[in-house]
């Protein structure tokens, strides 16, 4: 019999083809990617060796039998790990890997019994043989080489089909008509054995999977069917270098708060309205979908006027319900452009400029130029805070607490400073997030507890009227279960009482995690510590937080004084002066003891004088200053 390879040869170019389109223009990037270009490796192999071993089958006189036996063997290694390659590549589309390594492990027995039974074939020539003429002639288990790839085709199917709605009906299409296009040739080759077509029709479904899974899952929105970020990313590669291309940026606010809102699918649905209409408007642009309610389309050679006449048809359609019946939402929008690559220089800046959050309440322009300016301060105060950890330089200063009752200073609260050698002071509220969000806050706010508690001691505040110092708890600090075992470790150094430190927890803290945040105050309540709520009439409080939790002191945000008798004017709002004045009765009849912050002038402190606060914190008394300071203000103002 003579073989026939053109169909081989043929298969050949097509999985070159598909080999160069995956690691010139994708690249691989998931598990699933990798397996499928071992499958194309295989199949290359397989294509190879079978074009080589046929020859030799046809033409034996010109070849030595090594060589016969060598690509032959080659051919049936390659191509019988074909099918178990494709159940490790359905594994990874579906996840299946992660929970049944077992089953896995009992699927790959069969390859191995069917290898070992190659490996010692020419022993027992049970798969195949050579007659006397060196003719090529299958054994009596050559048909067990099929019937294990057959099992793994429907051990295969079986699988798509469990799994269809998880790996979505494009995939599982694909993966079908992968395998059924596989079960073709087998039988044409009983009819016709010398034409060899199994690997040509492997070549075609291996495309079929290229031009599916494997190439719409990396570029399109799953969600709206756009083209996703990952497409933008390729390519913004091209634009930032050609040039001449503008980057329209869409974006609508607090896509989570509207998720819960109205449901996931309904919002989903408006996302998908929003993407079609954007396609629409940008006909002849590619359009993406950034997730997170952020679009953006990519427009080469545009034109100042038909940026803005998109701009006004974008800020004309948002001012209009999106979705359907009681579902329809209007939505403020964010519009920006930004020219490539004259406005921004990096992927990191561009990318940052598409992620930032849209936190707006009503229609606005994306100022680029601010926004690279926030991202990079952003990056610097984060550099200036690892570094000022690393090396403890953080200063705390110290702010006097006024004692009415006593007429003196009895407290004060430690604040931590960042002052850099190069780039100076930076304010608190730049660099306390920075460090909330990438966990430094621990760090910090240990060095700024044990500050304060070798200050007290060391300074002999005691001795000088000092009955405690305050030190502000972050949100991040409440919730570590390694809060106690720390304060402990450090005072016991200093010898240091816990009730010689109030720990002050913001507002904003009681909104977090209430069931951790309650289980860590009360440990450290029953240590020894007191506690304050800081930044009270800020916006978060929730009476039932602060008669839950064992707060003594609650500070006053110095902003509703402020409404009340403003430090500059001298005047302030009738209905601020009665809410600061109610709210002062009702958290004494509550037992508390009351601070309020903010206080710039003898004004404001007659006034809550009058109205019965215990404690006044404030610049008419003393500005935040170092602890050698903080010492000799206390011996003047307490005449020690």
């Amino acid at each position: 019999m003579v073989y026939r390879i053109e169909f081989d040869i043929a298969a050949v170019f097509l999985t070159l083809f598909i080999i160069y389109y995956i690691v010139i223009k994708k690249g691989l990037r998931r598990h699933a990617n990798r397996v499928y270009m071992g499958m194309l490796v295989l199949n290359f192999t397989a294509e190879i060796s079978d074009i080589v071993g046929s020859l030799c089958n046809n033409s034996p006189e010109y070849y030595s039998p090594l060589i016969q036996y060598f690509w032959n063997y080659i051919y049936l290694f390659s191509h019988n790990m074909m099918a178990l390659a494709l159940l490790v590549y359905l594994f990874y589309l579906i996840g299946y890997e992660r929970s049944r390594r077992t089953a896995i492990i009992i699927l790959v027995i069969p390859y191995v019994i069917e290898t070992l039974l190659l490996l010692t074939n020419p022993i027992h020539k049970l798969i195949f043989y050579f007659d006397d003429d060196r003719r090529y002639l299958h054994g009596p288990l050559f048909p067990l080489l099929y019937t294990i790839a057959f099992l793994y085709m429907v051990f295969g199917v079986y699988l798509v089909i469990r799994h269809r709605k998880g790996i979505t009906p494009a995939k599982s299409n694909a993966l079908l008509f992968f395998m059924a296009i596989t079960c073709i040739p087998i039988v044409v080759q009983i009819m016709l054995p010398q034409y060899l077509l199994t690997l040509f029709f492997e070549t075609i479904g291996l495309m079929g999977i290229l031009f599916t899974i494997e190439n719409k899952d990396d570029v399109i929105n799953p969600t709206t069917g756009t083209l996703n970020r990952y497409a933008l990313q390729t390519s913004l590669d091209r634009a930032m270098i050609t040039g001449n291309h503008t980057l329209l940026v869409i974006k609508i606010p607090n896509l989570n708060y509207y998720n819960k809102m109205i449901g996931f699918e309904n919002m989903n649905d408006i996302l998908r309205r929003i993407s079609n209409w954007l396609l629409v408007m940008c006909e002849s642009y590619s359009c993406y979908d950034c997730g997170r309610g952020h679009f953006a389309a990519l427009c080469e050679g545009i034109s100042d006027e038909a940026v803005d006449d998109m701009r006004n048809k974008t800020m004309d359609r948002f001012d209009r319900p999106w979705g359907k019946g009681k579902f329809s939402l209007v939505f403020p929008v964010q519009f920006g452009a930004i020219k490539l690559p004259d406005d921004v220089k990096t992927m990191e800046n561009l990318f940052m400029l598409i992620d930032a959050p849209f936190d707006g309440k009503i229609s606005s322009e994306m100022d680029v130029e601010k926004a690279i300016g926030r991202y990079e301060r952003n990056v610097l105060v984060e550099r200036l805070v690892d570094k000022a950890v690393k090396t403890r330089s953080f200063q705390v200063y110290y702010q006097p607490i006024w004692n009415y009752e006593e007429g003196k200073v009895m407290s004060a609260e430690a604040l931590c400073r960042l002052i850099d050698d190069e780039f100076g002071y930076i304010p608190p509220d730049e660099f306390i997030p920075v460090a909330e969000r990438n966990g430094s806050i621990l760090e910090i706010g240990r060095i700024v507890f044990e500050e304060a508690c070798r200050f007290y001691q060391e300074g002999r505040l005691r001795q000088l009227g000092i009955e405690y110092i305050e030190v502000n708890l972050s949100v991040v600090q409440c919730m570590s279960r390694e809060l106690e075992k720390v304060f402990d470790n450090v005072l016991s150094k200093y010898s240091i009482d816990a009730s010689r430190i109030n720990l002050e927890i913001t507002e904003s803290a009681t909104a977090e995690n209430q069931e951790l945040l309650f289980d860590t105050i009360e440990t450290l309540k029953q240590r020894g510590f007191n506690f304050s709520l800081d930044d009270y009439g800020t916006g978060y409080s929730n009476i039932a937080y602060m008669y839950e939790m064992p707060f003594s002191i609650i500070k006053i945000d110095k902003s509703i004084l402020w409404k009340a008798l403003h430090p500059t004017s001298g005047t302030g709002s009738k209905n601020a002066v009665i809410y600061l004045e109610n709210t002062i009765r009702m958290l004494k009849a509550m037992d508390y003891k009351i601070l309020v912050e903010g206080v710039e002038t003898m004004e404001q402190k007659l006034l809550l004088e009058e109205l019965g606060v215990d404690y006044m914190q404030g610049f008419y008394f003393s500005k935040p200053v170092r602890k050698d300071v903080f010492t000799d203000y206390v011996k003047v103002v307490n005449a020690c």
